[in-house]
């Protein structure tokens, strides 16, 4: 099936990198050349898509290749073109250009962005944690004085030591209270949070999803980096980033041989 075709947009809206790639790879064409650097394209752009998988920004439907069009080139190749037309060729420039916009900005419009949302939604767990902690606290006290405890830090340790099996069920409800209200907290400041983000992410991403991911019970609030982002995903984008050198040298060599081609 003809992946551009009007039957299959309709179907699906996007196409993932994995999708194309395996199209392109298919596809019987003279233009060896364009597929190949087509090919090398999209294997930068899968490896973006893996580091987008991981933060959460992506889901397996998803794909940073939504954001361009593939479809203008992809067209010449299924078609058996012997060489593009200038609308093709500047869409190939695009393709490439995106793919470095995207990874010399990863760190500002993806990275920070959640690092900012992370930063305040601990921010705000934290003030309402020391709140509820207070008032605990007050009532506490308040219920010990009302059992024939004193003021005196004195009378609070005489009447844990008259009653200790009291206060260590005292204080084992109290932790499991305080734990599932912390919880409760937490899930309600990100929902309150998500309520106001509008969507600041390209098309095909999703920051909502990225904050849902680092609030899982499993993941500190202190966690210094978002949720995904570690060394590995680092050197995904490096090695994209050094690739892109090769693939811009093989840009070049492709216009100028589609340039000649027509002026032949």
């Amino acid at each position: 099936m003809n992946i551009c075709s009007d039957n299959h947009q309709e179907k699906n809206k996007s196409s993932t990198s994995g999708q194309l790639y395996r199209h392109v790879k298919d596809s019987e064409t003279t233009m060896h050349d364009v597929r190949d650097l087509m090919l090398d394209i999209l294997a930068q752009y899968q490896k973006v898509d893996k580091v987008g998988l991981s933060l959460g920004v992506l889901d397996k439907i998803s794909s940073f290749t939504d954001s361009v069009s593939w479809c203008a080139v992809i067209g010449k190749l299924d078609h058996h073109k012997q060489n593009l037309d200038k609308m093709s060729q500047e869409q190939l420039v695009k393709l490439v250009d995106y793919l470095e916009t995207l990874v010399t900005s990863f760190d500002e419009k993806v990275i920070l962005k959640i690092q900012q949302y992370r930063d305040l939604w601990m921010k705000k767990v934290l003030l309402w944690d020391g709140v509820v902690l207070t008032f605990v606290m007050v009532a506490l006290a308040a219920g010990l004085y009302g059992f024939g405890a004193g003021l005196a830090v004195s009378d609070y340790i005489g009447f844990i030591k008259q009653r200790p099996f009291f206060f260590l069920l005292m204080a084992c409800t109290g932790l499991v209270t305080l734990s599932l209200i912390h919880f409760i907290i937490r899930r309600r400041v990100l929902n309150n949070i998500i309520s106001g983000i509008d969507d600041e992410l390209s098309p095909g991403m999703n920051l909502v999803k990225a904050l849902n991911l680092n609030a899982r019970i499993r993941y500190s609030i202190f966690r210094p980096v978002p949720v995904g982002w570690n060394f590995l995903q680092r050197q995904r984008l490096a090695s994209v980033m050094q690739s892109l050198t090769g693939i811009r040298d093989k840009l070049a060599v492709v216009l100028v041989d589609n340039t000649g081609s027509k002026a032949a």
